[in-house]
């Protein structure tokens, strides 16, 4: 189960408090535990902290303090993990402590070694998740907190609260083929398999604060009765606070919905980001790449390229956009159900385009053009200093598609929009 693990046991470490500070703006979750564990063992071992991830989530802080010594997680690519052999069930053969992971568990789940936990000792761990929050068909929002934040307590009736019981028992599906050992082994994805619980009830706060992409028509919990208190110097119901009304139960997880004024209306969300344009700018200019790429090259082409390629680095300095549509299917017109999908095309007609990058994009477009199905929607929108779209709203393909596939793209209105093109699927 996850959690704070006794490697040598798999046995999970007791959770004594949890305390989840949380904030939803807009469809994004941030959010940030710091949970303390207990050692009840007279003697040390080697604790893991075992953490699942969706497809969704990430975590973007971790520390831990053992024995008043603070442990931070470093993540490298596994080439890079000198003399440590790895094997598929995360384990090092080296003995360093290090974590390797397979592809299929190293996007499902957080590791993290924390070194020898002391006998009688208690551990805090502190987490900080960034998670994209999904819609239910009604456009509601839907926030679900972690169960290694809020692990269930087993009733007194019919299930044993004692450590022992929650032992997990692994030898019978051990990872490493060979023959039975009686000695439990250790192996990753039979953790994750297993509900986390905790054996006697802890100490639980949590705080959620909601910052609506519009007014917000409501906020309820079918889990908990809630609190929700609003600023008083509010110009509007944007921004709420929400805590639990009564204590928990320790039976059930903790589940937010979140209702939007207009769940339907697309909403567009801005960060900003840690730099302005000049310090962004000055920062640039310090990096090796940019001083020897423009030395050779000082064109704006040269350094637009640069700046493209340090992005997944340059993120953080960088506004982001956030667009969050959940269209309401109910309450389409019929013919709509019957499509096979609306592909809309995004064609680049900027100065950059011209020459051999727009007849290259013209003949993938028409490539594009005769592959759809029949009964698809589509249409195409040119931009550049200004946009102009191909049609007013999405057409059948069956209706006009094939003509411009046959006459190379030349449709009505068309000779501005396709042929300077550079199309993206959405």
């Amino acid at each position: 189960m996850p959690g704070l693990i006794n490697r040598a046991s798999s046995s999970p470490l007791p959770l004594t408090a949890s305390e989840v500070t949380s904030c939803v703006s807009g469809y994004a979750f941030g959010m940030t535990a710091s949970l303390t564990y207990g050692n009840p063992e007279t003697h040390p071992f080697e604790g893991l902290f075992v953490y699942p991830l969706d497809e969704y989530t990430t975590v973007v802080g971790f520390e831990a303090v053992v024995s008043r010594q603070a442990v931070t997680v470093q993540i490298k690519d596994k080439a890079k993990l000198d003399d440590c052999y790895c094997l598929p069930n995360g384990r090092a053969q080296d003995g360093s402590g290090r974590i390797g992971l397979d592809e299929d568990l190293e996007r499902i789940v957080f590791v993290a070694n924390l070194g020898v936990i002391p006998p009688l000792e208690s551990v805090s761990v502190f987490l900080s998740t960034s998670s994209e929050l999904q819609t239910l068909p009604s456009g509601a929002v839907r926030v679900l907190l972690p169960a290694v934040c809020v692990p269930k307590v087993p009733q007194c009736s019919g299930e044993s609260t004692s450590l022992s019981g929650h032992l997990l028992r692994v030898d019978r599906h051990s990872c490493v083929a060979g023959s039975p050992d009686p000695a439990p082994k250790f192996c990753l994805a039979q953790l994750l398999e297993s509900e986390a619980t905790n054996p006697t009830e802890y100490e639980f706060s949590f705080h959620l604060e909601i910052r609506g992409p519009c007014l917000l028509a409501g906020v309820e919990s079918p889990t908990h009765q809630i609190r929700a208190d609003a600023d008083p110097s509010a110009r509007s119901a944007k921004s709420i606070m929400i805590t639990l009304a009564n204590k928990h139960t320790f039976d059930r997880p903790v589940e937010i919905l979140i209702h939007p004024s207009e769940p339907h209306m697309p909403h567009v969300l801005m960060e900003e980001g840690d730099m302005t344009p000049a310090e962004y700018e000055q920062h640039l200019k310090g990096r090796n790449d940019f001083i020897k790429g423009t030395k050779k090259d000082p064109s704006p082409e040269k350094k637009t390229e640069i700046i493209r390629k340090r992005l997944n680095k340059d993120i953080p300095h960088h506004p982001v956009i956030m667009l969050n549509f959940c269209p309401d299917l109910r309450t389409s017109q019929p013919d709509l159900r019957k499509t096979q999908g609306e592909f809309i095309f995004l064609i680049d007609r900027s100065g950059s385009m011209s020459g051999v990058n727009i007849s290259r994009v013209k003949e993938a477009l028409l490539v594009i053009f005769k592959s759809l199905a029949p009964a698809c929607l589509f249409n195409v929108i040119g931009f550049g200093s200004t946009f102009k779209t191909l049609f007013p709203a999405s057409q059948p393909y069956c209706e006009v598609g094939e003509d411009l596939g046959a006459h190379g793209g030349q449709g009505p209105s068309s000779s501005g929009a396709v042929a300077g093109a550079g199309p993206c699927c959405l």
